[in-house]
């Protein structure tokens, strides 16, 4: 190749190297400009965070911050963090796609490589400045993010700390006269306050002239009328209605009493409220009061649907638990009462708040609730104690745990009402009542969705054959599914009630619960400091957690299991070890509530290994025999075993010995390392199948093969023995005085072998007769002592 050529194809490959650079330079210019900065309104929600944070922050150190001036606080915070989180949400793109163009474009060269484009370097210069600025934004808006959950746990804890403090918080005794003055001297100011806002409510509605209180009022007569025409069509439906028949039936016309008579009532209140709002027949003094009587109008109507959802008092034939009458309507007028009693409570005390009247009038409030509340369980275990007493003796008590709760919590009440606790008792009266309206409304609801899964969808019913077809799935399996879904769908709502029981409310049990962490009771071991508070927890832990296990046990073994189509004994395995793991999981989160190390737990069981391993050794060994047993499944529950000269059935496997139940039905405890080590007979290991034998001797005279045909006859005609090995006869000797017969078969169930050799002696003795062949008596049995013995039989040759 000559040189000018070599200078050719040199040039030309600067020239290809020149246009891809222009090329790539104009696809860049080319792509639709990128913000170089955050907009002014993206700024100015950063710098409207920033300044609504640093409020917040300088409102969080005064000491004479109240719980509204707290909730408002966390209202601005939260709002300012969701602006902050859109402004996030809309510049991560952004900062994403600069980072993508500035790596396409690369680094800058270097001091010896050749220059690049001018348009390259300036559009790296722009897109650095955009990166810049946009992870600045980022960066700022993320930091601000973080400061506000921090903002927000210290608003939380600080509500907390000033509601449990209001629990906690002394008041005069209920039995005090000058506090009842006090309050008596109070209740005119709450009067005049009262005055002051219903003539505000009459000029706001004579400034709104005839026209609209005339519209306002036909509107809301047609909504108490169709509430009213709604109410009775409800009421004559469910009077009326056909019995329903099965769980799922009475669950569902439950549910459906809870969510009709529950909705109406508030719904109706809702509306009115909402009617004065649109025709402007309202004044904002009146939002909260009105707020707090919806309310309590729910309280009411969640106690009245609770109590006839579950109780049913008039109607037997749709009541889900089993009560009498009388124990029914009780139950039923009680909680109806009660949350009658919840609902002007809560007006009260919201009526207060917004009036600003005398603290001793919420006081007041708190104690008369309190007291209603403990008059009125006090009546009912009086009530259901006349009805337990009426009732015949051998029902038994109706509820066995409702009368001493009742009494035990009325007490309650009763010692903090005297000893100066209003909050206190009026806390513990709330959430009594939401305890009870919970769980009688949350009952019917879990029936229905069990019922639906257990009756309406379950494999064996069209339903439920149709929706597995639907799906294109075996009904087992559809079974299975909905057995899974059903216990999550209970799980969830057990879950729910549990948080809205205990959950942060105004006056949770957990700001309960952080008022008194601080009570310096406990004790030290070493480096492991045990308090008082982290002795309760460990055992409340362990406790729900034992709850727990036992609970999902009891569901794997009576609902889940059975349908999965394994075997009874690894059913029964699975179960014991899941209750295992539980007890071993309790144990372990028991020990961390206490603060005890596992490390440390490891090192003291390390010290104590050899006293263990001497002491302790037979018990360790059966419990390993006992895992072994379970994994392995060389004995299973319902196996007919031989030990140790004891013949029976396995009935259970524990975690140190296996019980045997003997034919004699006598329980026979074996420790698990005897079945592991020692010699075992299984008759029902591989399969339920055993042999018998029946010997029989017959004369000399018989035929012997006569004789086979009919034993092998009769044992085939038996339903228990198998054809396949079939039955055979055997000529086994020739005794002194008979021939020497024996019929081995094989019966499908080895555990019914004594009633089939009894049936097949029956049978053989019963076909012998008929044929004529004798059973020979031997001589020495038939004859009186001292007669001369008879000459023996012959010999095979045929001599004597």
């Amino acid at each position: 190749m000559t040189m000018r050529t070599r200078f050719a194809g040199g040039c030309s490959l600067c020239r290809l190297a020149v246009l891809a650079l222009v090329a790539i330079a104009a696809v860049l210019i080319s792509r639709p400009a990128l913000s170089q900065q955050p907009t002014p309104a993206e700024a100015g929600v950063i710098e409207n965070a920033k300044l609504t944070l640093d409020r917040v922050e300088a409102g969080l150190g005064r000491d004479d911050i109240s719980v509204d001036e707290l909730g408002s606080s966390r209202s601005a915070v939260t709002a300012a963090r969701d602006a902050l989180g859109g402004t996030l949400e809309k510049l991560e793109p952004r900062l994403a796609e600069a980072q993508a163009r500035l790596k396409e474009i690369g680094p800058a060269p270097g001091k010896d490589a050749p220059a690049e484009a001018p348009a390259l370097t300036a559009e790296r210069e722009r897109l650095s400045q955009t990166l810049a600025a946009l992870d600045g934004a980022v960066k700022q808006i993320r930091l601000l993010m973080v400061r506000s959950d921090q903002l927000l746990d210290r608003i939380t804890s600080r509500r907390h700390a000033l509601y449990a403090g209001q629990i906690l918080e002394r008041s005069p005794s209920a039995l005090d006269p000058a506090f009842w003055a006090e309050t008596v001297r109070a209740l005119p100011e709450e009067f005049v306050k009262v005055e002051n806002i219903a003539e505000l409510w009459a000029d706001a509605v004579a400034r709104a002239g005839w026209v609209r209180v005339a519209a306002a009022a036909i509107c809301m007569g047609a909504t108490f009328a169709a509430a009213f025409w709604l109410r009775r069509r409800l009421r004559h439906r469910y009077a009326n209605g056909a019995a329903t028949s099965g769980r799922f039936g009475k669950a569902c016309s439950a549910v459906w009493g809870l969510l009709s008579v529950t909705a109406l009532a508030p719904l109706v209140a809702w509306t009115v409220l909402a009617l004065l709002r649109f025709f402007q027949l309202w004044t904002s003094p009146l939002d909260r009061p009105a707020t707090g009587l919806v309310i309590g109008i729910l309280a009411v109507s969640l106690g009245r649907g609770a109590a006839q959802a579950l109780f049913a008092p008039g109607r037997p034939e749709r009541r889900l638990v089993s009560l009498s009458e009388e124990a029914a309507a009780c139950l039923a007028e009680h909680l109806v009462w009660s949350t009658r009693v919840l609902g002007l409570a809560i007006v009260l005390q919201v009526t207060h708040r917004s009036l600003v009247v005398p603290l001793s009038l919420a006081i007041a409030t708190n104690v008369l609730f309190a007291s209603a509340i403990a008059l009125l369980l006090i009546r009912l275990a009086l009530g259901l104690q006349r009805i337990e007493a009426d009732a015949p003796r051998e029902t038994g008590p109706a509820v066995p745990w409702v009368r001493p709760l009742a009494w035990a919590i009325a007490a309650a009440l009763a010692i903090a009402l005297v000893a100066g606790y209003a909050g206190l008792a009026a806390f513990l009266a709330f959430r009594t009542l939401v305890a009870a309206v919970l769980v009688c409304g949350l009952y019917p609801l879990l029936v229905a969705v069990d019922s639906l899964f257990t009756e309406a969808l379950a494999p064996e019913t069209p339903r439920g054959r149709a929706v597995a077809a639907h799906l294109g799935v075996a009904p087992r399996t559809a079974g299975l599914v909905g057995t899974l879904l059903s216990a999550a769908i209970r799980l969830c709502l057990l879950l729910l009630a549990f948080t809205l029981v205990v959950g942060p409310w105004e006056a949770s049990t957990v700001d309960l619960l952080e008022s008194i962490r601080s009570v310096p009771l406990g004790f030290r071991i070493g480096e492991i400091s045990i308090s008082m508070r982290g002795v309760l927890s460990a055992l409340a832990v362990l406790l729900l957690v034992l709850a727990g296990t036992r609970v999902a046990q009891r569901w794997l073994q009576a609902r889940f299991l059975p349908m999965t189509g394994l075997e009874p004994s690894l059913q029964l395995s699975i179960a014991t070890i899941f209750g295992y793991l539980g007890v071993i999981t309790g144990i372990a989160l028991a020990l961390g509530a206490l603060g005890i190390d596992l490390q440390k737990i490891a090192i003291v069981a390390g010290a104590l290994s050899v006293g263990i391993g001497f002491g302790l050794q037979s018990i360790v060994s059966n419990f390993v025999s006992g895992l072994i047993l379970l994994a392995e499944r060389p004995i299973r529950v319902g196996d007919s075993i031989v030990v140790k000269g004891e013949e029976g059935w396995v009935r259970r496997i524990r975690v140190r010995a296996t019980e045997i139940e003997t034919f004699e039905r006598a329980s026979v405890i074996i420790p698990n390392s005897e079945l592991i080590t020692g010699l075992v007979k299984n008759w029902t290991h591989a399969n339920t199948l055993g042999r018998i034998i029946v010997k029989l001797a017959v004369s000399y005279d018989s035929d012997p093969e006569q004789v086979r045909e009919l034993l092998e006859k009769v044992a085939g005609e038996h339903p228990q023995v198998v054809k396949s090995p079939a039955p055979r006869a055997f000529l086994l000797g020739f005794g002194d005085h008979a021939l020497q017969f024996e019929l081995r078969c094989v019966v499908a169930n080895v555990d019914q072998g004594l009633s089939v050799r009894s049936d097949l002696h029956i049978a053989i003795l019963k076909r012998l007769r008929e044929a004529g062949i004798d059973i020979p008596v031997p001589p020495l049995a038939a004859q009186p002592r001292g007669a001369p013995t008879p000459p023996a039989p012959p010999t095979a040759a045929g001599t004597t």
